[in-house]
């Protein structure tokens, strides 16, 4: 079984520590990593780079921040979006979602996959979606997807957009991953050593009934990268 973690960060590549993981998603939090990021993924074919803003940082955000990233992504066609998105327990919601919003529109643009983190603001990320076509947006990732089955409903009307399951979810007794469709989980350890990916494969196999969920995922996590 070939695993590949969805969702990591710059001081925990995955396949560098755990049997049977053979690639890491990397996302940045802000403009300083970018940098460190792309050499990391030069050096490493297995790294794969999603650049970005995240929310809990957009004070460090410097004028021009879009035009360096865009000009990032066309420079390297296997470059993703990430982690970008909306905490509705920090600071500023109106410059978060013009941040969000820069960052999603160059995805969109580059037709690129994009990495969200989404906290207590699916309102606003919703109302982000509806201002689309379905067929304009690249694939999207939530991820360590655990919201409510009211939100799951509307996230699952769009057959780009993918749900990354990290070890909180597949222990939380009031998880929805027995109704979200096996095509659209991606596992993830978020960057935290203590999350072994192998164990959540595992315990989906038990959710879902099915031996063969770890190739499944193993699948949807290549469609990802290589953006459908």
């Amino acid at each position: 079984m070939k695993i590949i973690d969805a969702h990591s960060h710059v001081d925990y590549i995955t396949h560098h520590h755990q049997t049977d993981v053979v690639g890491t998603v990397v996302c940045t939090t802000k403009e300083s990593e970018w940098n460190a990021l792309s050499n990391l993924c030069k050096q490493d074919t297995n790294i794969y780079g999603a650049f970005g803003v995240h929310p809990w940082f957009i004070d460090s955000v410097e004028n021009g921040f879009e035009s360096r990233l865009e000009n990032l992504l066309k420079n390297n066609s296997s470059y993703m979006i990430g982690e970008i998105g909306l905490d509705k327990y920090k600071p500023d919601m109106e410059h978060q979602i013009d941040i969000f919003q820069k960052q999603f529109d160059i995805g969109i643009k580059l037709q690129r996959t994009i990495f969200i983190h989404c906290v207590g603001a699916w309102d606003k990320i919703l109302h982000v979606l509806k201002q689309y076509k379905k067929s304009d947006l690249p694939i999207i990732v939530f991820h360590g997807f655990n919201a409510s089955d009211d939100i799951l409903n509307h996230l699952s009307n769009y057959n780009n957009i993918m749900f990354s399951i990290s070890k909180n979810a597949v222990y939380d007794e009031n998880s929805r991953i027995e109704r979200i469709d096996i095509n659209k989980i991606l596992i993830e350890t978020d960057g935290k050593k203590d999350i072994i990916l192998k164990d959540i494969i595992e315990k989906i196999s038990q959710i879902k009934n099915n031996i063969n969920v770890g190739d499944m995922i193993y699948n949807n996590t290549q469609k990802v990268l290589n953006n459908g």
